[in-house]
């Protein structure tokens, strides 16, 4: 497998929305008290992922599929909001990234308290989109 990397494309602000849109309603969609812990981490990560592609569309940018992708995208659109404070976001959502991983790709079990701080990272990210994205 390649590595990941951070390419140009068009600004498009009009796409950014959607990707936050769709970051929204998989948040909605993980705030379903019925699903398991393992079934919200998924969605909240990818809530998380569809916030980063909304922040890198909003300023011409797009990661490639490879090695280490999801997180060069945490990094990127961590980097482009504006602050310049989200080291402990980054850490927070990058930690989520993990549970996440185990729970697809090692059957691991995922606590709800993990689930409570991802949903608490993955609000703060999409809600710092929207300012982000706000005329």
């Amino acid at each position: 497998m390649t590595d990941a990397r951070i390419e140009k494309v068009y600004e498009d602000k009009v796409r950014a929305r959607e990707f936050l849109a769709q970051a929204q309603r998989f948040l909605n969609d993980a705030n379903t008290t019925t699903l398991s812990s393992e079934s919200q981490a998924v969605l909240l990560h990818n809530a998380t992922m569809a916030a980063c592609d909304a922040v890198l569309q909003a300023v011409g940018l797009r990661v490639t599929a490879g090695y280490r992708a999801h997180v060069i995208r945490l990094e990127a659109a961590c980097a482009e909001l504006p602050g310049g404070d989200t080291e402990e976001l980054l850490e927070s959502l990058d930690a989520s990234r993990e549970r996440r991983n185990e729970a697809s790709y090692a059957a691991g079990i995922v606590s709800r308290a993990s689930v409570t701080e991802a949903r608490e990272a993955t609000t703060e990210l999409i809600e710092l989109t929207r300012q982000f994205l706000s005329p």
